[in-house]
Protein backbone atom coordinates (compact mmCIF):
# COMPACT_ATOMS: atom_id res chain seq x y z
CA UNK A 1 0.00 0.00 0.00
CA UNK A 2 2.90 2.29 0.52
CA UNK A 3 4.45 1.79 -2.59
CA UNK A 4 1.25 2.41 -4.18
CA UNK A 5 0.84 5.65 -2.70
CA UNK A 6 4.43 6.68 -3.33
CA UNK A 7 3.89 5.63 -7.19
CA UNK A 8 0.80 8.03 -7.43
CA UNK A 9 2.60 10.88 -5.83
CA UNK A 10 5.43 10.22 -8.32
CA UNK A 11 3.30 10.24 -11.30
CA UNK A 12 1.68 13.34 -10.02
CA UNK A 13 4.77 15.14 -9.98
CA UNK A 14 6.16 13.64 -13.21
CA UNK A 15 2.88 15.19 -14.62
CA UNK A 16 3.57 18.16 -13.00
CA UNK A 17 6.24 18.71 -14.69
CA UNK A 18 5.55 17.23 -17.61
CA UNK A 19 2.66 20.29 -17.40
CA UNK A 20 5.16 22.79 -16.83
CA UNK A 21 7.39 22.23 -19.60
CA UNK A 22 4.45 23.29 -21.85
CA UNK A 23 4.25 26.78 -20.86
CA UNK A 24 1.41 28.92 -20.11
CA UNK A 25 0.01 30.03 -16.52
CA UNK A 26 -2.77 27.88 -16.52
CA UNK A 27 -0.37 24.95 -16.86
CA UNK A 28 1.91 26.58 -13.99
CA UNK A 29 -1.10 26.75 -11.44
CA UNK A 30 -1.71 23.09 -12.12
CA UNK A 31 1.50 21.92 -11.63
CA UNK A 32 1.52 24.08 -8.66
CA UNK A 33 -1.42 22.15 -7.18
CA UNK A 34 -0.35 18.44 -9.05
CA UNK A 35 2.99 19.01 -6.59
CA UNK A 36 1.31 20.16 -3.72
CA UNK A 37 -1.22 17.42 -3.83
CA UNK A 38 2.13 15.03 -4.44
CA UNK A 39 3.87 16.29 -1.60
CA UNK A 40 0.96 15.61 1.10
CA UNK A 41 0.70 12.40 -0.56
CA UNK A 42 3.96 11.29 0.14
CA UNK A 43 3.54 13.41 3.09
CA UNK A 44 0.73 11.26 4.35
CA UNK A 45 2.07 8.33 3.28
CA UNK A 46 5.51 8.77 5.61
CA UNK A 47 3.49 9.49 8.67
CA UNK A 48 1.18 6.48 8.15
CA UNK A 49 4.35 4.49 7.68
CA UNK A 50 5.66 5.88 11.01
CA UNK A 51 2.36 5.04 12.58
CA UNK A 52 2.32 1.86 11.82
CA UNK A 53 5.77 1.18 13.21
CA UNK A 54 5.41 2.83 16.19
CA UNK A 55 1.78 0.31 16.36
CA UNK A 56 4.06 -3.17 16.16
CA UNK A 57 3.19 -5.85 18.18
CA UNK A 58 5.79 -7.36 20.91
CA UNK A 59 6.36 -10.99 19.47
CA UNK A 60 8.16 -13.76 21.65
CA UNK A 61 8.79 -17.17 19.99
CA UNK A 62 9.24 -19.33 22.83
CA UNK A 63 11.79 -22.72 22.37
CA UNK A 64 11.18 -25.02 25.41
CA UNK A 65 15.00 -26.00 25.51
CA UNK A 66 14.48 -27.51 29.18
CA UNK A 67 14.63 -31.40 28.39
CA UNK A 68 11.62 -31.67 29.74
CA UNK A 69 7.71 -30.85 28.76
CA UNK A 70 6.96 -27.22 30.62
CA UNK A 71 3.62 -27.81 32.24
CA UNK A 72 3.08 -23.77 32.80
CA UNK A 73 4.19 -20.90 30.78
CA UNK A 74 3.16 -17.41 31.84
CA UNK A 75 3.97 -13.95 30.06
CA UNK A 76 2.52 -11.16 32.72
CA UNK A 77 2.93 -7.34 34.09
CA UNK A 78 5.97 -7.06 36.28
CA UNK A 79 4.67 -6.49 39.76
CA UNK A 80 1.25 -7.66 38.83
CA UNK A 81 -0.47 -10.70 41.02
CA UNK A 82 -2.44 -11.64 37.65
CA UNK A 83 -0.68 -14.55 35.77
CA UNK A 84 -3.11 -14.70 33.04
CA UNK A 85 -3.87 -17.72 31.21
CA UNK A 86 -1.33 -20.63 31.10
CA UNK A 87 0.26 -19.98 27.66
CA UNK A 88 1.57 -24.16 27.45
CA UNK A 89 -1.80 -24.96 27.35
CA UNK A 90 -1.50 -28.81 27.94
CA UNK A 91 2.44 -29.02 27.97
CA UNK A 92 4.93 -27.78 25.84
CA UNK A 93 7.14 -30.44 24.82
CA UNK A 94 11.20 -30.29 24.72
CA UNK A 95 11.94 -28.68 21.28
CA UNK A 96 8.78 -27.50 20.34
CA UNK A 97 7.96 -23.76 20.83
CA UNK A 98 4.81 -21.06 21.27
CA UNK A 99 4.98 -17.17 19.84
CA UNK A 100 3.38 -14.76 22.11
CA UNK A 101 2.45 -11.40 20.67
CA UNK A 102 1.14 -8.22 23.15
CA UNK A 103 -0.38 -5.80 21.07
CA UNK A 104 0.26 -1.89 23.64
CA UNK A 105 -1.00 1.48 23.23
CA UNK A 106 2.31 3.08 20.93
CA UNK A 107 3.23 5.52 23.37
CA UNK A 108 3.51 2.89 26.63
CA UNK A 109 5.13 0.73 24.74
CA UNK A 110 8.67 1.90 26.01
CA UNK A 111 7.30 1.76 29.93
CA UNK A 112 6.38 -2.13 29.54
CA UNK A 113 8.30 -4.96 31.53
CA UNK A 114 7.07 -8.20 31.48
CA UNK A 115 7.73 -11.60 33.79
CA UNK A 116 8.20 -14.35 31.94
CA UNK A 117 7.34 -17.36 34.30
CA UNK A 118 7.41 -21.15 33.43
CA UNK A 119 7.04 -24.73 35.09
CA UNK A 120 8.30 -27.93 34.00
CA UNK A 121 7.67 -31.48 34.59
CA UNK A 122 9.26 -32.16 36.77
CA UNK A 123 8.13 -29.15 39.23
CA UNK A 124 10.76 -26.68 38.70
CA UNK A 125 9.35 -22.85 38.25
CA UNK A 126 11.93 -19.95 37.04
CA UNK A 127 11.41 -16.68 35.89
CA UNK A 128 12.96 -14.23 33.79
CA UNK A 129 11.50 -10.37 35.09
CA UNK A 130 12.94 -7.59 33.39
CA UNK A 131 11.39 -8.63 30.02
CA UNK A 132 10.71 -5.89 27.39
CA UNK A 133 8.49 -4.91 24.61
CA UNK A 134 10.10 -6.49 21.76
CA UNK A 135 10.64 -8.88 18.79
CA UNK A 136 12.74 -11.68 20.22
CA UNK A 137 13.58 -15.67 20.64
CA UNK A 138 13.31 -17.21 23.66
CA UNK A 139 14.91 -20.48 24.40
CA UNK A 140 14.01 -21.67 28.03
CA UNK A 141 16.76 -23.52 30.01
CA UNK A 142 16.55 -26.12 32.09
CA UNK A 143 17.65 -25.24 36.12
CA UNK A 144 21.48 -26.74 35.38
CA UNK A 145 21.68 -24.70 32.47
CA UNK A 146 20.16 -21.87 34.13
CA UNK A 147 22.64 -22.02 36.86
CA UNK A 148 24.50 -18.49 35.09
CA UNK A 149 22.80 -15.36 34.59
CA UNK A 150 19.17 -16.25 33.14
CA UNK A 151 16.61 -18.97 33.22
CA UNK A 152 16.35 -17.93 29.46
CA UNK A 153 18.29 -16.99 26.46
CA UNK A 154 17.68 -14.66 23.46
CA UNK A 155 18.17 -16.69 21.06
CA UNK A 156 16.51 -19.59 19.16
CA UNK A 157 18.33 -23.38 19.60
CA UNK A 158 20.73 -24.11 17.12
CA UNK A 159 19.62 -27.35 14.97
Amino acid sequence: MKLKTVAIAAAALALAVGMTACGGSTSTAASSTASSAAASSVAASSEAASSEAEAASAEYTVYNTTGSKVTELYLYDAGSEDKGENLAGEGLADGESIVITRDVEADKQADVVYVLEFTTEDGNTQSFDTLHYEVAPISLKSVDAAAGATAIAFEAPQK
